[in-house]
């Protein structure tokens, strides 16, 4: 039974149903954790280690730990050493000479020929982790090397020398994930040059500035964000330009909304206004109203994605995958539902958060308490699929953020005081 939201709830959720899964699965002796599970969470399938994934974990591993010496969550004593040893494996084994990261290593470190150079995303996640773990240690050195890393993913995005794997961007089309992934890095490099009164916050408050315009002022059109939008104006009404990612855009428009909080604009209130609308879209037509649950993509007009199609892999994707439901944007959903109730005192943020908590909590977790987690990856009717969403890899990140972001909000702090 649904009751109000409640700090107590996240914490319990947390406590007892998420971190014993993750605490089993640090490596102890490499460091890092691993991911590699079935989607059930019973079994250990490789112990290939994606950075990408163990960049989500170093950041989760700092803001568990701040937690704990706030008193508000309870982790064995082997949090902090698993901190240093993760960000250890990473900085040794994970930059490349040219401050480029690699997308995956061996358990033990060891770079694999076929894995190196693939995804933006990877050095994305790389600095998230590195940039938590400077700002829970106080080591400038550790910042100062998030920021080269940023600086380079920045010049190689500027440049187009870069891929993105495992969603190549089609020629001709500007992708809302690249802005997306850099105003939620940024903003997390100027709260720790904030904290180290370091020079670096001037420009990084401009980036912060330039990404929220790039995804509001160029790929916000038509009440919704547009996720592939083509260069030329005969494209749009292609499957690529027509789709809407529901999880994407409500991630998005919570980094959208903290970002407001170190820009202090004088029109902040249309800001919060605009994202709002678009938020509120993303949930009305990714609804599923037979089954309940948001779909992982969607028509802007709502349903099964259309449009002319141009020979993509991500169109295939979007096409034979569009109607399952997915862990990452329901957790997505719960906070951003709380968070524009708290912005704007509109119940229908509440009405939506009680439909989102009915489903999900009804949904998701596994029901084999010995294990936890969720079962993250469902079909329609929210049965268990045993596919691969984006990596090979049971993803610690996209949940316990979202709990830590709720348990924030319901006790009245900011996302960044656990810094």
């Amino acid at each position: 039974m649904y009751n109000q939201p409640s700090r107590e709830k996240y914490l319990m959720e947390l406590q007892e149903n998420m971190l014993p899964f993750w605490e089993k699965a640090i490596d102890r002796k490499f460091g890092g954790v691993f991911t590699c599970y079935t989607n059930e969470g019973d079994r250990l399938i490789s112990d290939r280690k994606y950075v990408w994934s163990q960049g989500r974990f170093l950041w989760l591993a700092c803001k568990l730990q701040m937690l704990k010496e706030q008193g508000m969550v309870q982790l064995s004593q082997h949090w902090k050493e698993t901190i240093d040893a993760t960000f250890q494996f990473l900085n040794k084994n994970a930059v490349m000479s040219n401050n480029h990261i690699v997308f995956a290593l061996e358990r033990d470190g060891r770079k694999i020929d076929d894995e190196m150079d693939k995804s933006i995303f990877a050095d994305c996640f790389y600095v998230l982790g590195c940039n938590a773990y400077s700002h829970y240690m106080k080591d400038m050195e550790a910042f100062e090397h998030s920021l080269i890393v940023y600086k380079t993913v920045k010049l190689r995005i500027e440049n187009n020398d870069f891929d993105s794997e495992p969603y190549p961007i089609p020629a001709g089309y500007k992708a809302h994930s690249i802005p997306m992934i850099l105003l939620n890095v940024v903003e997390e490099l100027y709260e720790t040059a904030n904290a180290f009164h370091h020079p670096s916050r001037s420009f990084l408050l401009q980036d912060t500035k330039a990404y929220l315009d790039e995804i509001m002022k160029e790929l916000a059109e038509d009440g919704r964000i547009v996720e592939m939008k083509p260069a030329a104006w005969n494209n749009t009404d292609t499957l690529l330009s027509r789709h809407v990612n529901p999880g994407h855009t409500l991630e998005s428009s919570w980094f959208m909304i903290h970002s407001l909080r170190n820009l202090q604009l004088a029109n902040e209130k249309d800001y919060i206004s605009d994202i709002s609308k678009l938020a509120m879209n993303a949930l009305t037509i990714g609804w599923d109203e037979r089954q309940g649950g948001l779909f992982r993509f969607v028509d802007k007009e709502g349903g099964m994605p259309q449009g002319e199609l141009i020979g993509t892999p991500i169109e295939s994707l979007i096409r034979e995958t569009w109607d399952t439901k997915l862990w990452w944007p329901h957790s997505e959903a719960l906070y951003t539902t709380l968070l524009f109730y708290e912005k704007t005192g509109e119940k229908d943020w509440l009405k939506w958060h009680k439909k989102l908590d009915e489903y999900v909590f009804h949904t998701f977790p596994n029901k084999n308490k010995e294990i936890g987690e969720w079962i993250q990856i469902r079909d329609r009717n929210g049965a268990p699929l045993q596919k691969v969403v984006a990596l090979p890899v049971k993803d610690p990140f996209h949940i316990i953020r979202n709990y830590i972001l709720i348990i924030q909000l319901l006790e009245g702090k900011n996302y960044y005081d656990i810094g």
